[in-house]
């Protein structure tokens, strides 16, 4: 595997591109043109939907995850700094999420299933939270119970 990275609105702004460049011109259906320009359009802008409140959620699991390997004696680093761009963000969370595998490989080679479920359960809420963040939903028990209800109320 290749350990490299390319910046976030780097990589979205080359997606766009091939989009224009590549399909674009293959496209006759006037409705399939029209998407594929939507979709060039949501991709250069992407980076800019990662606000503060995504930035904050993405700290704060990141904290939460390194408070986890601490707890099993594993140094996670340092959290990225307040104005950390959005790849220091990804590459502190590649990182987390490297720690967190090694550390679940470990205690399920020495048998700890406890500690190994709690691993697993801190790993499927991050991917929920996740989830969340992505459908522009919080990740806070407020914004959470306040989406649940109104979608209940429907």
């Amino acid at each position: 595997m290749i350990d490299q990275t390319i910046p976030f609105p780097a990589l979205t702004r080359g997606l766009a591109r091939c989009v224009r460049e590549w399909l674009l011109p293959h496209i006759d259906d006037p409705m399939a043109r029209t998407q594929a320009e939507v979709l060039a359009v949501l991709l250069e802008g992407l980076p800019d939907t990662y606000g503060p409140a995504a930035r904050a959620a993405i700290a704060h699991n990141g904290g939460a995850a390194r408070t986890l390997l601490a707890r099993h004696g594993v140094r996670a680093g340092e959290l990225p700094a307040a104005d950390a761009s959005l790849d220091d963000l990804v590459a502190d969370t590649a990182a987390q999420h490297a720690a967190l595998i090694a550390l679940a490989d470990r205690l399920r080679a020495c048998g700890d299933v406890a500690a190994l479920g709690e691993v697993q359960a801190f790993v499927v809420r991050s991917a929920a939270d996740e989830a969340r963040l992505a459908r522009g939903e919080g990740t806070d028990f407020a914004s959470i119970s306040a989406t649940e209800g109104a979608a209940k109320r429907r």
